[in-house]
């Protein structure tokens, strides 16, 4: 019986662990979508000042 309750309490601590993972990935994934369109904002910005500074 207590290797079952060992067994079983092993089981839970894994599945919670590998949860966080998935959440930590996905929180991850959508960062670097996030970062990345900023980035590509910025260069649209500079390089409209660049030809705003050429006329």
């Amino acid at each position: 019986m207590k290797q079952f309750v060992a067994f079983i309490s092993l089981a839970l601590v894994l599945v919670s662990g590998l949860t966080g993972c998935s959440n930590t990935w996905s929180g991850i994934k959508q960062d670097t979508r996030r970062a990345g369109q900023a980035t590509g904002q910025g260069i649209e910005k500079a390089g409209e000042k660049i030809q705003e500074i050429s006329k």
